[in-house]
């Protein structure tokens, strides 16, 4: 996990000063674009955490471990990442100067105890948005064994960020974005199991392919035993799932130019094609990424070669 040690250059164990030199190199990577085997999310709480800590430092005595110009590049940084992760912050300084200009411009002259409440005001919010996006991560639904499936799952792990911070800010965005996952899972599926698709397919065509794919199609389920009955229909189901969520978004979503805004949608209703598109695209990554399901048992099959033990 990614921590605000992280921003910091590793110490020397034999060195007996506590001064630490902030990775500024780092710094300007994760403002340029996500980097590779740093989390944003983790980044930007990581941020939040070392700016609130050296602005109650300055304000309140002294003890802070970075420079005005490595505050800026901070502050700067975390608004980026902010911005990806659809976070709104409009920072009120970007420096321990403009830090000090504002406390003397807002009675906080003399008040260690005043200038706690403005860093706690101006960090504490944006921070317990970021531990809510931590706690809803996946909603529950994909783990990471399903997305190390994929040889890339930028694509999909963006999607996830995105629906954690619309559902309760931007609701009718959320279903569009859920929309999006079913559509990029698909496809990701079908790419990993060599099966052409092209750019007109349809959100049910695409759907139906990949679960045929992976020996997912309901169709496919021989209904001999009450044991098969029931995959049938939960596979089933979980179809019309998707199809629901596609109907909700042509008809909320954000996109086709729409001539008026549906005033019903509600978080509950994003939530709800949220947790739909998840739990289908759960089930699809982590059958591609299970050794033993039946799908390689089938390819193998019909290559001819025997399966892994």
């Amino acid at each position: 996990m990614f921590t605000a040690d992280d921003l910091f250059e590793p110490g020397d164990p034999w060195s007996t000063s506590a001064v630490r030199t902030l990775r500024s190199n780092l710094v300007e990577d994760l403002r340029r674009g996500p980097v590779e085997g740093t989390d944003d999310l983790e980044a930007a709480i990581a941020l939040v955490e070392l700016l609130q800590g050296e602005f109650i430092a300055y304000g309140t005595g002294g003890g802070e471990e970075l420079g005005d110009r490595e505050a800026i590049q901070a502050v700067r940084c975390l608004r980026v990442i902010l911005a990806r992760l659809n976070v709104p912050w409009s920072p009120r300084w970007h420096s321990f100067t403009n830090f000090r200009t504002y406390w003397l411009a807002h009675e906080g002259y003399g008040s260690w105890a005043a200038r706690r409440e403005m860093v706690a005001e101006e960090y504490g919010t944006v921070l317990q948005r970021l531990y809510a996006l931590q706690d809803d991560s996946g909603l529950g639904g994909l783990v990471e064994q399903a997305l190390d499936a994929l040889p890339d799952a930028a694509a999909i792990r963006d999607h996830l960020r995105r629906l954690s911070a619309s559902i309760d800010t931007d609701p009718r965005l959320a279903v569009s974005v859920a929309k999006d996952l079913l559509e990029s899972t698909a496809k990701l599926v079908l790419r990993e199991r060599g099966v052409d698709y092209t750019t007109r397919d349809g959100i049910p065509a695409l759907v139906a392919r990949a679960q045929e794919a992976l020996n997912l199609s309901a169709a496919g389920v021989d209904t001999a035993s009450d044991e098969a009955h029931a995959l049938r229909t939960i596979l089933g189901s979980l179809t019309r799932l998707t199809q629901g969520v596609t109907e909700l978004r042509n008809q909320v979503g954000v996109g086709h130019g729409r001539e008026s805004v549906p005033p019903w949608v509600r978080p509950r209703h994003a939530r709800l094609a949220a947790g739909a598109a998840t739990t289908w695209c759960n089930l699809l990554l982590e059958t591609l990424a299970d050794p033993d399901a039946p799908w390689r048992a089938s390819t193998h099959s019909e290559t001819g070669t025997t399966p892994p033990e």
